[in-house]
C-alpha cells in the first residue's frame, strides 16, 4: 500500500459563546473557532483521517501539511510512527504548536489507515482497551457569569448524561491581584454545588493566566468545595512557579494543553510538579506522543486527563489513546461541539451516566461526511481582548 495524495479541509464553527468583558464589552472569548481535517488516500482504496484544529494557527499547519505532501506520497501509511519520526527528523526546528500539531494530523490520518488495513480499532494497535468506557466531563458546563448561571448550566449539563462539568474561576478580575475575582468565583462553585450536590465532579481552568499567589489563595479557599483539580493556574514556562502553586495547593494540580514535546512533558513528570497531566493530541505530535506521555507519567504515578476541544477526529483519537492508557483519569469533552459532530462525521458515541463508550469500529470509529464539510465556510479566528482595567494583558 502507497499514499498517493492528502487533502485538506477547513472550515468554521461556532463556539456558541460571545462573552465580553463586563467592565469593557471587549469580547474576551472567540464566537467562532476554525477546523482543520487532513485526509490521506492510498492506492488500496483507504483513506485516513487526521485533524490539525489548532486555534489561531490553522492557515500555518494547513500550509505546513501541504509543503509535507511530497514526504508522504510514495511512502507505506503502515509505518506509521516511522513515517512521522522521519518527517520530524527533517526539519531543524523540532517543537512547537504549529509543527506539532500538523505532525499530529498525520499521525491521527495514518493510524485511521492502519486500523481499516487492518480491521481493528486503534485501541487495539496500541496494546489493547484497558476500559470499556470512558468517564467525562463537559468543559463548557461550568458558566462563571453569575452563580445563578454557574448552577443552571451544571444542571444542564447533568441532564445531558454527564456528572462532571469544568469552567473557568477568576476571569473577572481587574488586576493581578483581585479578590473581588476570588469571592466572585467562590459564589459560583458555591451555587453549583449546592444546587447539584456532592456527587458532581467541578473542575476549575485559570488558563494559565494568574499570578501564583492569586492562585495559591484561590485554590486553598475554595478546597471545600472539592474540586477534582485546578488547571493551568500560573502562565506556562516556569516549572518553579508551577511547582510553588501545587506545593501550597490543597486542590490536585493539572497542566498540560500548552506544552508539545515529550521532553517538555519528562521534566513536569520528573519534577511531579503537578498530579494530572493533560497533554493536547492535536498539539503533542499525535497519538504516538501521548501514549509515550502516558507511560511516563505512569512511572512517577500521575494521572491523565487529556485537553481536547477539537472536532470529531481529534475526539477519536484522544478517546482511542484513552482507551489504552493505563492512567487516564478523566476525559475533556466539549458538549457543545459533541452534540453536533454528527454534522460532520458518522459515529456511535453516546454519553451515558457520566461515561462515554469505546468504540470497537476500524480504524479512529468514524467516517467523515466530506461531501458535507467540504462546503462548509471558513473565517480567520476572531483575536480576542483580555486585558486588565489599565490595559494591561491579563494572561494567556
Amino acid at each position: 500500500m502507497k499514499i498517493t495524495g492528502i487533502k485538506t479541509y477547513k472550515f468554521s464553527v461556532s463556539t456558541g459563546q460571545g462573552i465580553r468583558d463586563p467592565h469593557t464589552s471587549e469580547l474576551i472569548c472567540s464566537t467562532s473557532k476554525p477546523w482543520l481535517f487532513l485526509k490521506i488516500e492510498t492506492d488500496a482504496g483507504i483513506a485516513g483521517w487526521g485533524e490539525g484544529t489548532g486555534e489561531w494557527l490553522v492557515p500555518a499547519v494547513e500550509a505546513a501539511l501541504q509543503d509535507w505532501s511530497v514526504l508522504l506520497i510514495g511512502q507505506d501509511p503502515l509505518g506509521v510512527a516511522a513515517l512521522t519520526e522521519d518527517i520530524t527528523n527533517r526539519l531543524p526546528w523540532k517543537g512547537g504548536p504549529v509543527l506539532g500539531t500538523a505532525i499530529a494530523a498525520i499521525d491521527m490520518a495514518l493510524y485511521d489507515i492502519a486500523g481499516k488495513a487492518w480491521g481493528v480499532p486503534v485501541h487495539t494497535i496500541l496494546g489493547g482497551k484497558r476500559r470499556h468506557k470512558i468517564r467525562v466531563y463537559d468543559n463548557g458546563g461550568l458558566n462563571f457569569e453569575s452563580p445563578e448561571a454557574a448552577a443552571r448550566s451544571a444542571q444542564d449539563a447533568m441532564n445531558a448524561g454527564y456528572e462532571a462539568v469544568k469552567g473557568n474561576p477568576l476571569e473577572t478580575r481587574r488586576s493581578p491581584m483581585d479578590p473581588q475575582a476570588i469571592e466572585h468565583s467562590l459564589a459560583c462553585v458555591a451555587a453549583v454545588r449546592e444546587a447539584c450536590g456532592p456527587d458532581l465532579d467541578i473542575m476549575l481552568d485559570a488558563h494559565g493566566s494568574p499570578t501564583p499567589e492569586l492562585s495559591i489563595e484561590f485554590a486553598q479557599r475554595v478546597a471545600p468545595y472539592r474540586p477534582l483539580f485546578l488547571e493551568e493556574p500560573v502562565k506556562v514556562g516556569s516549572i518553579e512557579a508551577l511547582k510553588s502553586v501545587t506545593q501550597k495547593s490543597p486542590v490536585p494540580i493539572a497542566v498540560g494543553e500548552k506544552i508539545f514535546e515529550l521532553r517538555d512533558f519528562k521534566q513536569l513528570i520528573d519534577q511531579r510538579a503537578c498530579a494530572v497531566l493533560q497533554p493536547d493530541v492535536a498539539h503533542c505530535f499525535g497519538i504516538t506522543s501521548m501514549m509515550k506521555i502516558a507511560h511516563l507519567a505512569e512511572t512517577n504515578q500521575m494521572l491523565m486527563a487529556p485537553h481536547n476541544v477539537g472536532g470529531p477526529m481529534y475526539h477519536a483519537a484522544t478517546v482511542a489513546a484513552d482507551a489504552a492508557m493505563s492512567n487516564l483519569l478523566i476525559q475533556e469533552v466539549s458538549g457543545m461541539y459533541f452534540k453536533n459532530f454528527h454534522h460532520y462525521a458518522e459515529h456511535d458515541w453516546t454519553i451515558t451516566d457520566g461515561y462515554m463508550n469505546v468504540t470497537d469500529r476500524p480504524g479512529l470509529g468514524i467516517e467523515v461526511k466530506e461531501q458535507d464539510i467540504a462546503k462548509l465556510p471558513y473565517e480567520p479566528m476572531p483575536y480576542r481582548q483580555y486585558r486588565h482595567i489599565d490595559g494591561s494583558w491579563k494572561g494567556w
